[in-house]
């Protein structure tokens, strides 16, 4: 194998950690979606970024303030509602921290470290990581749905299918990054054989 192929091998390995990297970045736009489903429309009356989600949510302030008079106005006039929602969310209005949503940024950090040294477990934490991140949206979606709330729906954000596009992204390219040696060492011998 010349250098200068080499060279490329290891310019293109480096690359590979870019995508995991920028799901950091992506996950900094909303992951989740809250919508009222009632609506032809439905423009989302809640939008979270993971990190606010991880940091712990308080609705007074993420909940669009037309939908939020309408929660009031419910709790108002069936106090026992606010007894569901905290069964939900002991602390309502605010969502309790989910600091372990942490170690999915800490796996995203070792899938792009691991690129440069080993690509398949940097496929393997990356996949993870994909994963987990689907995972929260459906637990997202088992809370809203929990609450009582009919209309309410949880859907993923932009955020979300970014940090998916570009985690498969990275896979692609760990798994090129795997696959070339073996391709260049069977034309090695196809020469040889000629």
């Amino acid at each position: 194998m010349s250098d200068n192929s080499n060279k490329e091998k290891s310019i293109f390995k480096k690359l590979t950690a870019f995508p995991y990297l920028l799901v950091l970045l992506a996950l900094l736009m909303p992951l989740a979606n809250v919508s009222c489903s009632a609506k032809d429309d439905s423009k989302p009356i809640a939008q979270m970024t993971f990190y606010q989600i991880a940091s712990g949510v308080d609705l007074d302030e993420s909940v669009k303030s037309s939908a939020l008079n309408q929660m009031n106005r419910m709790v108002k006039e069936n106090p026992k509602i606010l007894d569901h929602f905290k069964t939900q969310m002991p602390n309502y209005p605010k969502m309790e921290p989910v600091h372990h949503l942490y170690g999915i940024v800490a796996a995203i950090f070792l899938a792009a470290v691991f690129a440069w040294i080993v690509p398949l477990a940097s496929i393997v934490m990356g996949l993870l990581s994909m994963i987990s991140l689907w995972s929260l949206l459906m637990k997202l979606s088992q809370i809203g749905a929990t609450l009582g709330i009919p209309l309410l729906k949880v859907e993923g954000g932009v955020g979300l299918y970014c940090a998916s596009f570009l985690i498969l992204i990275g896979t692609a390219m760990n798994i090129a990054t795997l696959v070339r040696p073996m391709v260049m060492a069977r034309r090695e011998r196809k020469k040889a054989r000629k």
